[in-house]
């Protein structure tokens, strides 16, 4: 069915553009999308999930040299997935310039919910210069990295008011509240400890954490109602796409046994929460693993269904790195993950033309 679109003088209004009028660019967004996608998760599994499981593991020779052989991969994935980040974050600037999200094009003004998007790419320019710049300090500099966090709270905060605005649907509204809220609390909760100097940090520190941590699990739900197909009949929807809830049962029981397999190395466990996904793992574990099974399951769920449109490829991408992200940013590419995959759940036209 065609749709009539008002114009004047023959000029597009700026919201209805098309995010990507060169047929080459979105085949080149597409593939950066996907390497990206797939480093992230590899670079969760080797860098910051397998490489520190195996200093528990008793190596021979056979096993040390897989464990150097993947943990020098999982190095190089780490640098690889950083570089495709910023090639991918650059590219959603290009292609969203060219729609007319930013400033003027052909005389038409730009929206004002685009005001927010613009803000939330110069806070992101800012995050990845003070990055950079930081990569191999001689000193840390406490005002640059004071910097970098005020500008990942606004980057999110204007991600996540750019999402507010474009869905009125208090479901979708309680999504992005809790996604902010967990984002921000953590950061708060740094900025806080490292800077005020406030006194019994440990009566404060961690239960500020899993307020935040119990935010995102709470999500972990949330999301499957509005991503996953689950908003009419879950049970009927989960039996139709049962690959996807295969696929979440079977990687979530991986989990729950590697957890209680592992209950004799006592450290292992909140390694893997920690530093692979950091979470603190102090919540009871049954949250952890309902969020786990739901986000997995939605996951899957939209990756079965990208030939759908824009929507479902956004929720796939966006949700699977920000998983991947996590939750504490202890590396610098978990940020990057977590704010690409916040900007496409904004923005789902970035993935509009596809195929």
């Amino acid at each position: 069915m065609a749709v009539n679109i008002k114009r004047k003088n023959g000029i597009t209004p700026p919201e209805t553009r098309p995010v990507a009028a060169d047929p080459a660019r979105p085949n080149l967004f597409r593939w950066v999308l996907v390497a990206l996608a797939i480093s992230a998760v590899l670079e969760l599994l080797l860098w910051r999930t397998f490489s520190r499981i195996g200093v528990f593991i008793p190596k021979q020779s056979t096993f040390q040299t897989v464990y150097d052989i993947l943990s020098g991969i999982g190095r190089f994935v780490l640098t690889f997935s950083v570089i495709i980040s910023v090639i991918m974050l650059t590219l959603a600037v290009l292609k969203l310039r060219e729609a007319g999200r930013f400033g003027r094009v052909q005389g038409s003004r730009v929206a004002a919910r685009n005001w927010a998007l613009a803000v939330a790419f110069v806070s992101i320019a800012l995050v990845l210069l003070i990055t950079f710049t930081q990569l191999f300090p001689n000193e840390e500099v406490p005002a640059l990295s004071l910097l970098l966090r005020i500008s990942l709270i606004v980057a999110f905060s204007a991600l996540a008011w750019d999402y507010w605005k474009a869905n009125h649907e208090w479901l979708r509204r309680l999504f992005i509240g809790l996604l902010w809220s967990g984002y921000v609390i953590q950061v708060v909760a740094k900025l806080l400890q490292d800077y005020l100097h406030l006194p019994n940090s440990q009566n404060w520190f961690i239960p500020l954490l899993m307020v935040g941590e119990a935010a995102v699990l709470v999500n972990g739900v949330v999301l499957y109602f509005i991503y996953g197909g689950g908003e009419k009949n879950p049970l009927r929807s989960m039996v139709r796409n049962w690959p996807a809830f295969v696929g979440a049962l079977v990687l979530t029981g991986i989990f729950v046994g590697l957890t209680f397999l592992t209950v004799a190395e006592s450290d292992i466990v909140p390694i893997l929460g920690l530093y692979a996904l950091g979470y603190t793992m102090q919540l009871p574990l049954p949250l952890y693993i309902i969020a786990l099974f739901f986000l997995l399951y939605t996951v899957f769920f939209n990756l079965g269904h990208l030939r759908e449109g824009k929507f479902r490829r956004a929720a796939a991408f966006g949700l699977l790195l920000i998983f991947t992200g996590g939750y504490l940013f202890n590396i610098s590419n978990q940020y990057f993950f977590a704010l690409a995959g916040t900007l496409l759940l904004a923005r789902p036209e970035l993935v509009e033309e596809w195929y």
